[in-house]
């Protein structure tokens, strides 16, 4: 008995000790891990911003094969949400805040105790994207801090979960991708009405070109000369209202695949030529024009089929270099809004 008696006061010794340990334990925590993963930061965004996704991934699926979920109408984005049943009881999760490829916040609740916050982080670098998982809380209840207790602390108990989830992301986004391929951004562009008009004579100041028909290689070559045009504008104190960044085509040879064009400014000053600089004149005469919106490189053709079929219809022919003008900064107005008439001189 008297051994009976000195285990039961062991184990109540153990207890109120354990309930000592457990009180003095933090009433907070934030834990999160971080991993590269090899992957587009829309790709990674994306899959975990659906909650249907997270089954292929979730750490506690192999502890606990019990799970049944549940899930809303809407499982991504700022109220996508789903909960679950298991042996430990039921749960649920929602997301309440969203920035796309940056962030993503959502509360967590076990039964119906007070919820807790999951936090997700995405940062774009030169080999795929880094994702930061993290869990948070100010109330915790103490059951959770018991548990956190004996499992080596709240660091240690979600640490594991949080790095095992990690992993199992980067081990399931290659399949992922090839049953999600990314879907290009739809480009549009619309052209306005052609327009004849009788066209004074201009000054353009541009560096030759000669390239072949290719718009990345075409592309390059405006990306290095045109700012070196705006750039020798300044130099020579010209205000914004004095020039337009435009660019003139003496030669485009379909056939041969080859161009050959100027890239400058149209000035309304006389203006001294940087070097490689030339000057043209646009001769007075008559015009047919055509304003194109949208990005550089799309409906361009579109564009130049416009108004060949307006020449035709109308018994009119090219009489002359053809030269566009871009009218606004791509910079500081949506890819849908960049001005760019085209104009063709005409007898």
């Amino acid at each position: 008995m008297k051994i009976l008696k000195y285990l039961f006061l062991l184990l109540l010794v153990l207890l109120i000790g354990g309930v000592l340990y457990t009180t003095l334990q933090p009433n907070s925590y934030d834990i999160k891990r971080s991993k590269l993963i090899k992957a587009p930061i829309g790709v990674v965004f994306n899959n975990i911003n659906d909650f249907k996704n997270w089954k292929s991934w979730g750490p506690w699926y192999d502890e606990d094969p019990s799970i049944k979920e549940t899930y809303s109408e809407q499982t991504s984005g700022v109220g996508g949400a789903y909960s679950w049943t298991s042996k430990d009881g039921p749960g649920n999760m929602k997301t309440i805040a969203v920035e796309k490829n940056k962030s993503i916040s959502q509360k967590l609740q076990f039964s119906d105790y007070e919820p807790s916050d999951t936090y997700w982080t995405f940062e774009e670098t030169e080999k795929g994207t880094n994702v930061t998982w993290g869990m948070k809380a100010d109330k915790i209840p103490f059951i959770f801090k018991f548990i956190g207790a004996i499992s080596g602390g709240m660091d240690n108990m979600l640490g594991n979960m949080l790095e095992k989830g990690l992993n199992n992301i980067n081990n399931v986004i290659p399949e992922y991708i090839k049953n999600n391929p990314p879907t290009p951004p739809k480009v549009t562009f619309t052209l306005g009405s052609i327009i004849a008009i009788n066209q004074e004579a201009q000054q353009f100041i541009g560096y030759k070109q000669v390239s072949k028909i290719d718009h990345t290689a075409m592309t390059k070559l405006y990306t290095e000369f045109m700012p070196k045009a705006e750039i020798h504008a300044k130099t020579q104190k010209l205000a914004h209202t004095d020039y337009t960044p435009a660019a003139v085509f003496t030669k485009w040879d379909e056939e041969k695949g080859e161009t050959e064009f100027y890239i400058g400014l149209i000035v309304r000053k006389d203006v001294a030529l940087d070097k490689e600089m030339e000057k043209i004149t646009l001769p007075v005469g008559k015009n047919i024009m055509i304003t194109k919106y949208g990005p550089y490189g799309t409906g361009d053709q579109e564009a130049h089929m416009a108004i060949d079929k307006y020449l035709k219809d109308n018994s009119l022919s090219q009489n002359g270099a053809i030269w566009e003008l871009y009218l606004n900064d791509p910079e500081t107005v949506s890819s849908e809004a960049i001005e760019t008439e085209i104009h063709y001189p005409v007898k």
